[in-house]
């Protein structure tokens, strides 16, 4: 019953691919900010169905994970979730580049395009929740059925200790 983590691996692997499209142009004049507004409320429209399909699809799939199986046995669910958290983080920063530069062009604070900034960016900031939940979870998952599995508790004497194991120099 790998459905789970299969789908927390594709769903992970994907949503960056779907979401992607043409970089946002940063303004040249505040003549333009309408058009950007624009162009963020159409990305949010067009963005919302997907991302808010994905958040559910890797919430549910760790609801319908067996606890007796490991839900990460290669570590690919985990990394692909890393890898999609980065992608919004960075597009997160890029939005970011936008609010700035329509601040040096003298936008005003009341002007719509802040307003559409603000809804991509709260879009971006649920899906990252939605992926860091479910990563913790699953690597929390595996590391508490690690630990019941293992036929003796191990100890550390010292972080370096700790720290070789992790890395497998013990």
């Amino acid at each position: 019953m790998l459905a789970p983590t299969n789908t927390i691996r594709d769903v992970s692997r994907a949503l960056p691919a779907l979401v992607s499209g043409p970089k946002i142009e940063v303004p040249v004049s505040t003549g333009l900010l309408d058009a950007l507004a624009n162009e963020l409320r159409e990305r949010h429209a067009s963005l919302h169905p997907v991302i808010d399909r994905a958040g559910h699809a890797l919430a549910e799939a760790m609801k319908r994970h067996d606890p007796e199986e490991t839900a990460d046995p290669q570590g690919e669910g985990a990394g692909a979730l890393e890898q999609a958290e980065s992608y919004f983080k960075d597009s997160r920063a890029e939005l970011q580049r936008l609010r700035k530069a329509c601040v040096e062009l003298g936008a005003s604070p009341s002007h719509r395009v802040f307003t559409a900034l603000r809804n991509l960016d709260e879009l971006y900031v649920s899906i990252i929740a939605i992926m860091q939940e479910v990563r913790w979870s699953v690597l929390i998952f595996d590391g508490v059925r690690d630990r019941a599995d293992s036929p003796a508790g191990r100890t550390f004497a010292t972080s370096s200790e700790w720290i070789a194991s992790l890395h497998g120099d013990e």
